[in-house]
């Protein structure tokens, strides 16, 4: 047997699992006096886009109470948030706005209850971007959903078919080792 493609499949992997890597952070780079927050009203986290860094684990279902700012009357505006998913799978958008507004600060409250096939202990990009009149702004928060990875049934389900698919690589293979009479 050749193992002359062990080392592009090695390769690859590794081009994978680095490159599905997300940065940990909740940040408005250059905020051009923009600004966000969120609390989750049962948990108590409380999120400043502007200054917190790192990974927040958050429960799988709360209320978040949200603010976002910006410097001058806006005019004219457009924005959005979205949930980056691993690839294939791309974005999901959270909510959009646009309008034309003299206000320059906007708050509300979001429900969610993320179901049981959401994995916990992985790591969520939440991305959000706003545009207006006086110039732009984007930033992101990398979450992660409280608990651990058996906390899924997509997790045991994974488990179960790559057990199954050995036990037929095994079945498949057994004949090479029988012994030669």
């Amino acid at each position: 047997m050749k193992f002359r493609y062990l080392p592009v499949a090695g390769l690859a992997f590794g081009i994978l699992v680095i490159g599905s890597a997300s940065q940990a952070m909740a940040d408005i780079p250059g905020t051009d006096g923009c600004a966000a927050s969120g609390v989750w009203v049962e948990d108590g986290l409380i999120v400043v886009a502007e200054t917190d860094n790192g990974v927040f684990t958050i429960p799988r279902s709360d209320t978040v109470n949200w603010e976002g700012s910006v410097a001058g009357p806006p005019g004219e505006y457009s924005g959005s948030v979205w949930v980056e998913l691993p690839p294939p799978f791309g974005e999901v958008e959270v909510d959009s706005w646009s309008g034309d507004s003299e206000t320059t600060s906007n708050s509300g409250s979001h429900e969610y209850d993320l179901p049981s096939l959401v994995p916990a202990g992985v790591e969520i990009v939440v991305s959000g971007e706003h545009n207006d009149e006086n110039g732009s702004c984007s930033g992101k928060a990398t979450l992660e959903i409280d608990g651990g990875p058996f906390d899924s049934p997509v997790t045991l389900i994974s488990l179960g078919g790559t057990a199954v698919t050995g036990l037929g690589v095994a079945l498949t293979l057994r004949p090479l080792f029988r012994r030669v009479l």
